[in-house]
C-alpha cells in the first residue's frame, strides 16, 4: 500500500507540474536529486519556503507541516473541480487510480495519528538522538553482512530503517514543539505576573478611591446636618426679631441711662488699657528676672569618735578597709599622725558647716562682658579638739563663668587645691594624690576665638604650702604664677607658649615653655621644650638657651600609618633636675616618672634621661605583628651608660576568644646606641590565653593565661598560669575565683609561687525578712618560705530594725609569715591573678592581725566601731558617729 501511494503521489505531482513556472530557492543548487521536485510543489503553492528564500531541505518536516502540504494539495484538487467540472489532473488518473488515491490518503491520515502516538512515547520514553543513531548503525551493520540470515526479508529491512528515520524525525520535530511551547509558556507566565501587577495596583487604587468617596459622603452628611442647624436657628432668630417688633425700649432704661452706660464703659476700657500697660510691665520684670536663677545648698556635718591603741602601729586595712584610714593602702596603718588630727589623744571629734550660692543667668548679651554663673562655697570649722571662741569661716571655693562678646570665660578660686597644667613637663598640678593639695589660689581662662590665630589664654596665680606634697627639693613653695597661650595657626597646626614662676616677688625658679602638634593625614608630630633655670645664676633671657645654665626637657613624637603598618618614634631628652617634678614646678610629678613605684606620674619620659625609640605594628588578617627598639642613656649623652631594648612580637587570633603571642626581648649596654657587644637580658616569651569578656569566649567570665618563659643568657625556663571566673546563679554570686602558679625558674627548689582565692555573696534579700546579705572571702599563696592567708566573713541587714536602716559586720584575719612588715600600708594584690603576693613581698617579719567591725547607717547617720588585734599583743579600738545633713 505504501508502494501504491508514494506512486500515486509522485505521479500526482509531476501532473500538477505541468504548464506551471518553477520556483527557485537559494538553497536549493542546480542539479540536487530533489531539485525538480522541489521547485515544482513550490510553483504548485504545496510548498512556499521561508522569508528569506530559503528552502531548508536538510530540515526535519513536522507533523503540521505534512498536514499542511496534503491540505493545500486536496484544495488544489477540489478547486479544480470546482471550477471546470473536470480536473486535468483527475483525468490523467484512471478511476482505479482516484479509488486507490483516496484510500492511500485515509491510510495516510491512519498512519499520521499512530505516529503521533508512536512520537508521544518516544518521548515519554525519552527517546534521544544517540539511540537512534545506534539503532542505525545496527542496521547499516546488518546490511553489511554478506548473506542475510535466514528469514531476514530485505525489503523488510528497508522499511525498518524507514521507519527508524521517520521515528527520528518526528522525535526531533516534537522536541523542538516542546520548546517552542515552553518558551511561549514562559512569555505567557510574564505576561500573567505583569498584568497581576496591573491588577493589584488598580485594586490599591479603587480600594483608596472607595475610601475617598467614602470620606466625602461622610463630609457630606456632616455638611447637611450643619445646613440644617444653621437654617434652624436662622428661624429662630427670625421668630425672635418678630417678637420684638412693637416693643417700647424706654420703659426699661431712658436715654440718660444709656448715656451713662457709655461712659461707665468708656472708663471701663480707659482702666483696661491701663491695666493692660501695668501687666505687659509686669511680665517685662518677670522675664527679666527669670534670667537669673538662684541656687542655695550647703551641709552640715557633726562627727565624734575616737581611737585607742596599745602596743605598736599596725596596718588594719589588711584586713578590711574602715573609716579610721586614709584610703586603702596608703598612709594608713592606724595612729598615724596624718590621720588623726590630735595624736596624742586620738580624738575624732569635729564639726564643720558649709554654704554654697549659685547666680546663673540664661540669656547673657552678645556684645560686651556678661556672666552666665557665680557660685561661692563657704566653710567653717563648729568645733574639733579644743575650744575656739570665734571658729573661722573660710572661703573653699568660688568661680565665675561668663562671656567677653560672646567667647567664654571662666575664673575659679580654691583655698586648697587649685588645680592647672601647662604641659607635660611645666606646671602639671591637676593630678595630686589625694590629701595632698596645698594650693591656693586662682586659674583664669578665655577662648577668644574673634580674635586672630583664635588663642586660649589660661592665668594661673597663687600660693603654695613649703611642705609642698613632700617632694624631694620641693616642687612648689611660696607664690606662683605662669600664663600660657595656645593658638591655632591653620587647621591641623596647635602651638602654645607658656612662662611660669615659682618663689615670691623674686622668683626662685622660672621657666619656659613651647609645645604643639600638627596633622598630616595619616601622619602627626607633636613636640615640645622647657627650659627652667634658678634666679641664683642670674637673671639674663639668654640664660634659658643655655643647657648649662638652665634645665631642659624636650621630645619630638611621630605617629602615622603606611597602609597595614603602624608607626610611632620619638626622640627625648630630659635633665635630672625634672626627677620629682622640680624643675618643672609640678606637684604630680611626686616619685617615679611612669608608675614603677610610688605614685603614677602623668610624664611620658624619666628624668635624666636622652634616647630615641621606635615602635612598628602592624595587622595581617588575624595575625597582629609589633616591633621595637629603644636605645637611652644619661642626660646630657654619656657614651659610657647607653642601654639598648629590642624586641619583636606576634599574636595570633584564634577561635572562641583565644590567643597565641611569643614575644622575644634583649637587652644591650654599650658605649653608643644599638651596640650589641654586651648582652645583659634575653627571653623568649609565649602566652596562649583566653578572654572571657569577649563575644565568642569559649566560656563566659573564664580569664585564662598560660605563659611560658626562656632566658637565653642564663638558660632557665620559667612558667607562670593563672585565670579568674565569676558567674551568678540566683542569689549565690560567685564574684572572683583565681588561681596563680608561677615559678621564674623551675631548675630552682623553692621558687614557686602557688596562689588561690574566692570571693562570693548569697543575697536573700528577696526572700527573707530584714534583707539580709552573707559575704565571704578567702585568699592565699605561698612563695618558697614566704607565705600570707587572709579570710573574712560578714553579714548584711537591709531592714534593720526599722525602714532606712542597714547593719553591717565584718570579721577577717590575716596571717604572714617572712614578709617584709605588718606595720605599713602596701598594694592589695589580694585578688589579682597576675600577683605573686597578697599584700607584702618577703622580708623577716611574721605575725598576725585579726579584727571586727560593726556600722550602722540610718539614711545620713553612720555609726562604726571596731576591735583588731595583733598576735605580739598590740590592740587597737576605733570609734566614730558621724552625721551629715545636706540642703
Amino acid at each position: 500500500m505504501k508502494k501504491r501511494l508514494v506512486m500515486l503521489l509522485a505521479g500526482l505531482l509531476t501532473v500538477l507540474s505541468m504548464g506551471f513556472g518553477l520556483a527557485q530557492f537559494s538553497d536549493v543548487p542546480a542539479g540536487h536529486w530533489a531539485k525538480e521536485a522541489v521547485e515544482a510543489l513550490a510553483a504548485k503553492g504545496l510548498v512556499v519556503g521561508f522569508p528569506d528564500g530559503t528552502f531548508r531541505g536538510n530540515e526535519t518536516l513536522t507533523r503540521y507541516q505534512a498536514a499542511l502540504i496534503i491540505y493545500r494539495l486536496l484544495q488544489q484538487i477540489e478547486a479544480e473541480m470546482k471550477q471546470q467540472g473536470e480536473s486535468p489532473t483527475m483525468e490523467a488518473m484512471s478511476a482505479e487510480d482516484l479509488e486507490a488515491l483516496k484510500n492511500a490518503v485515509q491510510e495516510l491520515a491512519a498512519e499520521l495519528a499512530a505516529l503521533g502516538v508512536r512520537v508521544s512515547a518516544l518521548e515519554d520514553s525519552a527517546a534521544t538522538k544517540e539511540d537512534i543513531a545506534r539503532l542505525e548503525a545496527l542496521i547499516e551493520e546488518l546490511k553489511a553482512q554478506p548473506a542475510p540470515e535466514p528469514g531476514m526479508d530485505e525489503a523488510a529491512l528497508q522499511d525498518l530503517a524507514d521507519r527508524v528515520e521517520a521515528a527520528s524525525i518526528a522525535a526531533d520535530t516534537a522536541l523542538a514543539q516542546a520548546q517552542q511551547l515552553a518558551e511561549q509558556l514562559e512569555a505567557l507566565a510574564q505576561d500573567l505576573e505583569g498584568v497581576k501587577g496591573d491588577v493589584a495596583g488598580l485594586q490599591t487604587q479603587v480600594e483608596a478611591n472607595a475610601q475617598a468617596i467614602q470620606a466625602l459622603n461622610e463630609l457630606a452628611v456632616l455638611l447637611n446636618q450643619d445646613v440644617l442647624a444653621l437654617q434652624d436657628r436662622v428661624t429662630a432668630l427670625e421668630k425672635g426679631l418678630a417678637d420684638l417688633q412693637g416693643v417700647d425700649f424706654e420703659q426699661f432704661a431712658s436715654k440718660e441711662d444709656v448715656a451713662a452706660v457709655q461712659e461707665f464703659a468708656a472708663a471701663l476700657r480707659s482702666d483696661l488699657v491701663g491695666l493692660s500697660e501695668k501687666v505687659s510691665k509686669l511680665e517685662g520684670q518677670v522675664a527679666e528676672l527669670s534670667k537669673v536663677q538662684y541656687s542655695i545648698s550647703g551641709s552640715l556635718t557633726a562627727t565624734y569618735g575616737m581611737v585607742t591603741l596599745g602596743g605598736n602601729n599596725f596596718d588594719i586595712d589588711r584586713l578590711f578597709s574602715t573609716p579610721f584610714s586614709t584610703g586603702v593602702f596608703g598612709a594608713s596603718q592606724v595612729a598615724s599622725a596624718v590621720i588623726l588630727p590630735d595624736v596624742a589623744s586620738r580624738n575624732l571629734s569635729g564639726g564643720a558647716a558649709t554654704l554654697t550660692f549659685t547666680v546663673k543667668n540664661t540669656a547673657p548679651k552678645a556684645q560686651g562682658v556678661d556672666f552666665t554663673e557665680a557660685s561661692a562655697s563657704l566653710g567653717v570649722a563648729a568645733f574639733g579638739g579644743t575650744f575656739v571662741s570665734t571658729p573661722a569661716i573660710r572661703l573653699d571655693a568660688a568661680s565665675v563663668k561668663g562671656t567677653i562678646d560672646g567667647q567664654a570665660f571662666s575664673v575659679a578660686y580654691s583655698r586648697a587645691a587649685s588645680r592647672f597644667k601647662f604641659n607635660d613637663y611645666l606646671f602639671v598640678n591637676d593630678n595630686d594624690p589625694a590629701g595632698r593639695e596645698t594650693r591656693q589660689g586662682l586659674v583664669a581662662e578665655a577662648d577668644l576665638t574673634k580674635l586672630p590665630l583664635s588663642p586660649k589664654v589660661t592665668v594661673v596665680a597663687g600660693v603654695s604650702d613649703t611642705a609642698d606634697n613632700g617632694g624631694t627639693g620641693g616642687n612648689l613653695q611660696g607664690n606662683y604664677f605662669g600664663i600660657r597661650v595656645a593658638t591655632k595657626p591653620f587647621a591641623g597646626l596647635d602651638l602654645a607658649l607658656s612662662y611660669a614662676a615659682n618663689g615670691g616677688p623674686n622668683p626662685t625658679r622660672s621657666a619656659l615653655g613651647l609645645d604643639g602638634s600638627l596633622k598630616l593625614g595619616d601622619f602627626s608630630v607633636k613636640g615640645l621644650f622647657v627650659t627652667s633655670k634658678t634666679t641664683a645664676i642670674g637673671g639674663y633671657f639668654q640664660d634659658y638657651f643655655d643647657p648649662a645654665r638652665a634645665d631642659w626637657a624636650y621630645y619630638v613624637q611621630l605617629s602615622g600609618q603606611l597602609g597595614p603598618v603602624g608607626l610611632k618614634a620619638n626622640y627625648r631628652a630630659i635633665d635630672d633636675d625634672y626627677a620629682n617634678g622640680v624643675a618643672g614646678m609640678s606637684a604630680s610629678h611626686l616619685a617615679f616618672y611612669g608608675g614603677v613605684t610610688g605614685y603614677q606620674s602623668p610624664a611620658p619620659y624619666p628624668a635624666d634621661q636622652e634616647g630615641v625609640g621606635v615602635n612598628l605594628d602592624a595587622t595581617l588578617g588575624p595575625v597582629a605583628l609589633e616591633a621595637y627598639g629603644d636605645s637611652y642613656g644619661a642626660y646630657p649623652y654619656n657614651p659610657d651608660s647607653i642601654t639598648t631594648d629590642l624586641g619583636v612580637a606576634a599574636t595570633l587570633g584564634l577561635p572562641m576568644a583565644f590567643s597565641l603571642k611569643v614575644a622575644y626581648d634583649t637587652s644591650y649596654t654599650g658605649a653608643s646606641y644599638f651596640d650589641v657587644s654586651s648582652q645583659t637580658a634575653s627571653t623568649v616569651t609565649g602566652t596562649l590565653s583566653h578572654k572571657g569578656d569577649a563575644q565568642d569566649a569559649l566560656v563566659k567570665d573564664l580569664n585564662l593565661t598560660l605563659q611560658g618563659t626562656y632566658n637565653t643568657i642564663s638558660s632557665t625556663f620559667g612558667l607562670a598560669a593563672y585565670g579568674t571566673y565569676k558567674l551568678g546563679l540566683g542569689p549565690l554570686s560567685l564574684d572572683t575565683l583565681l588561681f596563680r602558679y608561677s615559678d621564674p625558674n623551675l631548675s630552682v627548689t623553692n621558687d614557686e609561687t602557688l596562689k588561690g582565692g574566692l570571693r562570693a555573696s548569697v543575697d536573700l534579700g528577696g526572700l527573707l525578712p530584714l534583707k539580709p546579705k552573707l559575704l565571704g572571702e578567702v585568699a592565699a599563696r605561698r612563695t618558697g618560705g614566704t607565705e600570707e592567708l587572709k579570710w573574712g566573713v560578714g553579714l548584711s541587714l537591709g531592714e534593720f530594725l526599722f525602714p532606712g536602716s542597714s547593719l553591717e559586720a565584718r570579721y577577717a584575719e590575716y596571717r604572714a609569715s617572712s614578709v617584709a612588715s605588718l606595720a605599713v600600708g602596701a598594694a592589695d594584690h589580694a585578688f589579682r591573678a597576675d600577683k605573686d603576693v597578697l599584700y607584702s613581698v618577703s622580708g623577716g617579719a611574721s605575725g598576725s592581725l585579726a579584727g571586727f567591725n560593726v556600722t550602722w547607717r540610718y539614711y545620713d547617720l553612720r555609726a562604726d566601731y571596731g576591735e583588731y588585734l595583733t598576735s605580739a599583743g598590740d590592740h587597737a579600738r576605733t570609734f566614730r558617729i558621724t552625721y551629715t545633713a545636706k540642703f
